[in-house]
């Protein structure tokens, strides 16, 4: 039997698979209203489900009548579950992980993401703030405050979104201020000394402009771990600042233009790595270490620091015949970080980079009017960045101290990227309608003022320096989708996506030719289902990828290089359950299942353990291995439960999230292990909301997560594993104050 017919029939199963929940899932919760009401003194709620509004499609629109798979986590999700940065996302939306290596954040949604960073490589999971792109994969990693929204958008936007993204996109949305003075304050206390404040304030400034500035700070005395070798702290935050400001000024009946500018200065440890419980070093650097997961023990001690922020600019007006928007976007990144390169004390290896980043992003939107029939959207994107190594360098030192041999790379990588874009929806039969998008893109790449040195062990310098290059990608992306109003809480839909991610060069590992543009295709479907008098939202979808040309990941002596040769597929589905039983008590579910095959992926890097310590590092073929960071299972679940009573009123929260484990590179050697993390929260709430005392705890059972585990290439063929962790068990106190 041939490949293609193979994923059809699985996809055909998925879809079948999706059918069956939805008609088993509404008769299995269809008792629970009985079962609140058989118990004397209580009765059911007429509370319904609450409207979530989303702009998947560039307008304001009702979760439920969009035809595309969206996961949405309001402000108050995120806080009773106790989310408050972009890696514990999970916890809300079942299929997006977000890890993390020296700074640089990694998205994953349904199987689809790259472990590739540093100077100009982006994200196959584009990251927007307010409408803007943020490229830089080191200012991604955010603590949230000020947030009214989260949209994770699955699959790849080719067509309406700045930026092409192979598979999906996580959009955040902060609060627009009001015109009447109001704001909030709240100061926490956790375990390891960890303090945090956050200040939100707003008002009007005159009759039609009004403004509000947000500021959070966390400091932690004492670190999650410690450095066996000097005894100081590592997984440790010295300080993460960072405040945003935005002006709304309702400058007539039709138009409105809102001002932002944010920036974040954070210095830390979080980058701290170690070689596995269990693991062997590579020789000859020495035998592997005790500890806890969060313990390392090495001669350099680990640093990120980055300095990022920018600013923004967003005009709205109605024409009546049209509506036009645009976005003006600038912003700067300043990143380092340090860290030992062998993971033991002794004298071995050492890490250095210090990475600048700018961009420049500029788009237009023509829109329909509001009440026309025919919903179109008409636009123009452009992007422009570039992002240089002053510092990239990794130092080699010999066993007695006394030999040395360093790699010094120098590169510039620029980004000049158009693209125009439309796409329509019209009812063609009464409640069907056809949804078509056009993207074309043209974005050229730059290399330049690139060099490596390398100085030998006998003191020998080489330099490669491959001279100014540049490459040219054109590329037309689209999206075909139908959906059918099948009740008002019914919508059935149908899609056909494609997304592009384009290639671009390895401005780190020289010696790699450039790599190029990646593809996916996407098959879609999907149900939005509201019912049992609104008390229960149900959304699912089945999916299907065909992925080709795959950008994968390789250790190049120290340095993180991309190159092409895999074509892989992903299938299928998810879904998302809502409940809102009565006023005082929610509960809601996230599930997805994902199998990600690489059909053909030869040239690959495999690793194989080494008699000698660490592993050996050969190519070889990783054809029919499971796709890097794809869990076959996933599962979260919240529930909610709020007891009123004379003095304010209790809120309790329990948050659930399962995985089922996953292969960490493509060759299936290193993989984490399934695992279940715990959040919880009681909260009290005075009369009228003014007043609020929180006691929290996150990752209730201290299970250790790898953020990162690969195999780090040690030069030529050896390797050693690495691994840093997610925080372990925290748990503290919060006093709130709104006014």
């Amino acid at each position: 039997m041939q490949v293609g017919q193979i994923s059809a029939k699985h996809f055909g199963v998925s879809v079948l698979a999706l059918g069956i929940s939805l008609g088993v899932a509404p008769r299995l919760y269809a008792q629970a209203p009985n079962a609140v009401g058989d118990n004397p003194g209580s009765q059911v709620s007429s509370s319904e489900v609450s409207e979530i509004i989303v702009t998947a499609q560039k307008r304001s629109e009702n979760l439920q009548r969009v035809p595309v798979s969206v996961a949405v986590a309001t402000a108050s999700q995120l806080t009773n579950s106790g989310v408050t940065d972009v890696q514990s996302l999970k916890m809300v939306a079942p299929g997006v992980e977000v890890q993390s290596n020296n700074g640089y954040a990694y998205p994953i949604i349904r199987g689809v993401a790259s472990k590739g960073s540093g100077a100009g490589f982006e994200s196959p999971i584009a990251f927007y703030v307010d409408g803007v792109y943020y490229a830089n994969a080191t200012a991604n990693i955010l603590s949230f405050n000020n947030v009214s929204q989260i949209e994770v958008l699955k699959g790849p936007q080719g067509t309406l979104f700045g930026r092409n993204a192979t598979g999906g996109l996580i959009q955040v949305t902060t609060r627009d201020p009001r015109s009447t003075f109001g704001g909030d304050v709240s100061l926490s206390y956790g375990n390891y000394k960890t303090f945090k404040g956050t200040l939100y304030l707003t008002g009007g400034l005159s009759q039609n402009l009004s403004a509000d500035l947000a500021v959070q700070g966390t400091a932690m005395g004492d670190g999650y771990g410690t450095n066996l070798f000097n005894g100081k702290d590592v997984y440790k935050i010295q300080h993460d600042i960072s405040a945003r400001s935005k002006w709304l000024w309702n400058a007539g009946p039709a138009t409105q233009l809102r001002f932002i500018a944010d920036y974040t200065d954070t210095r830390n440890s979080m980058n701290a790595q170690r070689i596995p419980l269990g693991g062997t070093a590579a020789p000859p650097f020495g035998p592997s270490y005790g500890g806890s997961e969060w313990d390392v023990d090495g001669d350099t001690m680990p640093l990120v620091t980055v300095k990022t922020g920018g600013v923004s600019l967003r005009v709205d007006h109605d024409f009546d015949a049209v509506q036009f928007a645009s976005t003006s976007a600038y912003r700067k990144t300043d990143f380092t970080f340090d860290n030992e390169s062998d993971f033991t004390r002794t004298r071995g290896r050492v890490f250095g980079e210090d990475q600048n980043d700018w961009q420049f992003s500029q788009e237009v939107q023509l829109l329909s009017p509001k009440t026309s029939r025919l919903k179109w959207v008409v636009g123009a994107y452009y992007f422009k960045a570039g992002s240089r190594y002053p510092r990239f360098i990794l130092s080699n030192f010999g066993v007695a101290a006394t030999a040395f041999s360093s790699s010094s790379t120098l590169s510039n990588q620029n980004t000049d990227s158009i693209s125009g874009f439309a796409q329509a929806t019209a009812e063609i039969l009464s409640g069907l309608s056809l949804t078509a998008g056009l993207r074309y893109t043209h974005e050229k790449r730059e290399l330049t003022d690139a060099s490596t040195t390398t100085v030998a062990l006998n003191g020998t310098a080489t330099v490669v320096a491959p001279g100014d290059q540049s490459l040219l990608f054109k590329k037309l992306t689209w999206r075909l989708a139908m959906d059918y109003q099948v009740t008002s809480d019914v919508l059935a839909y149908i899609s056909y996506n494609r997304g592009f991610k384009s290639g671009g060069f390895n401005a780190s590992a020289l010696t790699l030719p450039p790599f190029e543009p990646e593809v996916l295709d996407a098959y879609e479907t999907g149900l939005k289902t509201t019912f049992l008098d609104r008390h229960v939202r149900l959304n699912v979808a089945g999916y299907y990828y065909d992925y080709k040309n795959v950008q994968a990941q390789r250790s190049v002596n120290g340095s993180t290089g991309i190159y092409n040769g895999a074509a892989a597929e992903i299938y299928g589905f998810d879904g998302q359950l809502q409940t809102q039983i009565s006023s005082k008590l929610s509960l809601d579910f996230g599930y997805q299942f994902a199998h990600g095959k690489y059909k053909q992926f030869p040239g690959a890097l495999i690793a194989a353990p080494s008699a000698a310590g660490g592993y050996t590092l050969t190519p070889g073929d990783a054809s029919g291995n499971t796709t890097l960071l794809t869990p076959k299972h996933s599962l979260s679940a919240v529930v909610n439960y709020t007891v009123p009573f004379s003095e304010g009123k209790l809120g309790f929260n329990a948050s659930y999230y399962y995985n089922s484990g996953f292969f960490q590179d493509p060759d299936d050697v290193l993989r984490q292990p399934s695992y279940s993390l715990i959040n919880s929260s009681v909260r009290w709430t005075s009369p009228g909301d003014r007043y609020s005392i929180s006691i929290w705890g996150n990752n209730l059972t201290n299970k250790a997560v790898t953020n990162l585990y690969s195999v780090n290439s040690q030069g030529g063929i050896r390797g050693v594993a690495r691994a840093n962790y997610a925080a372990p068990r925290t748990y503290g106190a919060t006093l709130g104050l709104k006014f």
